[in-house]
């Protein structure tokens, strides 16, 4: 198996790691005072429970250490698209690490928005490398 099929692959495993984690592990509050948030309503992550903070750091570090391996290799190859996957990097680290506020309703809508992003990225990667 060649680097980027590897890479493709990790992306995939990872996909399926955060989907488990986002379904089965994870939950959104809704704000008590909504009208404290001006873009309508929104949420934010309930804290994990001792078992799920585990998985969560497990998964972190998996998406991490791809994510950093990909960086590098734009930054590498001088590639135009390494601010692109950064940003994409950035929005999936912050669900994984569920310190934002949440302006998805379900947990559908949030790894609706991950797995986006983890195809921009698989995209941007994919296209450097062909």
């Amino acid at each position: 198996m060649g680097v980027l099929a590897r890479i493709m692959h990790s992306f995939d495993e990872i996909e399926e790691q955060l989907e488990y984690f986002i379904y089965n592990n994870s939950a959104i509050e809704a704000l008590e005072e909504p009208q404290d948030y001006q873009y309508g309503e929104a949420g934010f992550w309930s804290k994990p429970q001792p078992h799920q903070a585990h998985m969560q750091k497990h998964v972190l570090a998996d998406y991490l250490r791809l994510t950093a391996l990909c960086s590098q290799m734009l930054v590498n190859v001088k590639s135009g698209q390494y601010h692109n996957f950064e940003r994409s990097t950035a929005i999936v680290l912050n669900h994984i690490r569920q310190n934002t506020l949440l302006p998805e309703s379900t947990l559908e809508d949030v790894f609706s928005e991950i797995k986006l992003e983890m195809d921009i990225q698989r995209g941007i990667i994919a296209g450097t490398y062909q």
